[in-house]
């Protein structure tokens, strides 16, 4: 549903004594975007975030922003920016929004005419892969329970496909295997295999990473990253050489084209939801193969949006939808109903998340 300049190419090494103060500042620049987020999109009646920040008294906020944030405040525990209980707080009032398929538990239904309901496929399985790493952080069953009931609901209703394409289906009205619900499909999988031991996930994981072997509805740098943080999962627990394998080979892919579309070279999104999935999904390569160059990379991407900003100047503004190549915002425009020169959830979650992990 959505989506390095050669000059940043030299390689980017911290020494031991740049380390803390590097950490410092990553941790301050989330506790800067968090603070834009509490000023600017936050609506304490409803306590969730609203969509845009131009609308901060909206009643509702944005399924796939909500699963955004989670993910960045379970990396924030792990980081120690965060306390448990302030997750849970979030999970509480977010999932409150949306009616399930199963009554109090299911697939997030995200809109409503008669009997005909609307769910997003990339958005729930996002979701779900989302709600295992809470999981992983809190130890609350509550959040791996939610993951498993919304996975085995939308396998339930038809969102896995067969046929000359396989894989996970966008949302409700469009059926046909897309990248991103394929690839979030697989790292979903393999963080509940990672949870629960469970080799049915194991086999959902693998088949989704087959799956994006056959055409898909858009197939993009941020999938192949997402898709190789799935199988690098998938290795932490199996020690199956074979994941680790595909997961180098999917990274390697996502990197050079990513650098491409930084570049100018290919078209692509250059936002932060696009970037932010490359760069997560590099620092876990690091953390499992103990290769620092993927970490390396991962840094240069957050730069592309942060390299020239204040710590006051990202409280003040935060984040936005699109960007050209040197990196500054483009205002004028659309991106999913939000104007481009207002700042929209997804995007300044994606960068809170993506501070978050770097200051780990």
């Amino acid at each position: 549903m959505r989506r390095i300049l050669s000059v940043l190419l030299v390689l980017f090494v911290l020494c031991p004594q740049q380390a803390p103060a590097q950490k410092n500042l990553w941790a301050d620049r989330a506790q800067a975007t968090m603070s834009y987020m509490q000023k600017h999109m936050w609506n304490a009646a409803t306590g969730n975030y609203v969509r845009r920040a131009d609308q901060p008294n909206a009643p509702g906020s944005d399924a796939w922003g909500i699963t955004i944030v989670l993910d960045a405040y379970a990396y924030m525990v792990e980081s120690g920016l965060m306390k448990p209980e302030q997750i849970k707080q979030y999970y509480q009032s977010s999932s409150a929004l949306y009616e399930k398929t199963n009554g109090d538990h299911g697939a997030r239904i995200l809109a409503r005419q008669g009997s005909q309901i609307y769910i997003g496929g990339d958005d729930d399985l996002q979701w779900c892969a989302a709600l295992v790493h809470c999981f992983k952080v809190t130890k609350d069953s509550e959040y791996l329970n939610a993951s498993k009931f919304a996975f085995n609901a939308l396998i339930e209703m038809g969102f896995w496909i067969e046929g000359p394409s396989k894989g996970w289906a966008w949302n409700s009205s469009d059926r046909r295997p897309n990248g991103v619900s394929t690839a979030y499909g697989a790292l979903a999988a393999a963080r509940l295999y990672q949870a629960t031991g469970d080799n049915v996930y194991r086999q959902w994981a693998l088949s989704s990473l087959n799956a994006l072997n056959t055409p898909q509805v858009g197939f993009f740098p941020r999938d192949m990253m997402v898709a190789a943080d799935a199988a690098i999962t998938c290795f932490e627990v199996s020690r199956d050489h074979d994941f680790s394998g595909r997961a180098q080979k999917l990274a390697t892919m996502a990197v050079s084209q990513s650098h491409e579309i930084l570049g100018g070279k290919r078209k692509g999104e250059l936002n932060p939801t696009d970037v932010a999935d490359l760069a997560d999904g590099l620092f876990h390569m690091t953390a499992v193969t103990h290769n620092k160059s993927y970490q390396a990379e991962a840094i240069r991407l957050i730069n592309f949006f942060t390299g020239h900003r204040s710590l006051s100047d990202i409280e003040e503004h935060g984040f936005f939808s699109r960007y050209d190549t040197k990196g500054n915002p483009i205002t004028n425009g659309n991106y999913l109903g939000v104007p481009l020169g207002v700042p929209f959830l997804p995007e300044v979650a994606e960068m809170l998340k993506l501070f978050a992990i770097a200051a780990h």
